[in-house]
């Protein structure tokens, strides 16, 4: 029982020295922790809100990955069509530049 006491009485003067060096009321040190507290809980849920945004914005991402690929391979193969039919006009004004010069 007496090292219980001891304790108490340790802490009471720990925490009289806090209040007394951060010249503070005990009051003002409650409603600095309410606040301290309830403004890490607001930040905690905004945090937990935005990771979950990120989550379902990802698993829509996921989702158009192969509409995504499927568009790449079409414009892919536009492209090599186009280029397959401009080649040989490419190669004659390739032609006609190298006699120029």
């Amino acid at each position: 029982m007496k090292t219980v006491f001891k304790i108490v009485g340790a802490s009471a003067v720990v925490a009289g020295a806090y209040l007394y060096s951060r010249k503070e009321t005990p009051q003002e040190f409650v409603e600095r922790a309410k606040l301290t507290f309830n403004d890490r809980k607001k930040k905690a849920a905004d945090w937990k809100t935005a990771y979950d945004d990120f989550k379902k914005s990802m698993d829509a991402f996921t989702a158009q990955i192969p509409v995504l690929e499927k568009t790449i391979d079409d414009i892919s193969r536009d492209v090599d069509e186009a280029m397959f039919k401009i080649q040989p006009r490419l190669d004659e004004i390739n032609n006609y530049t190298d006699k120029l010069k």
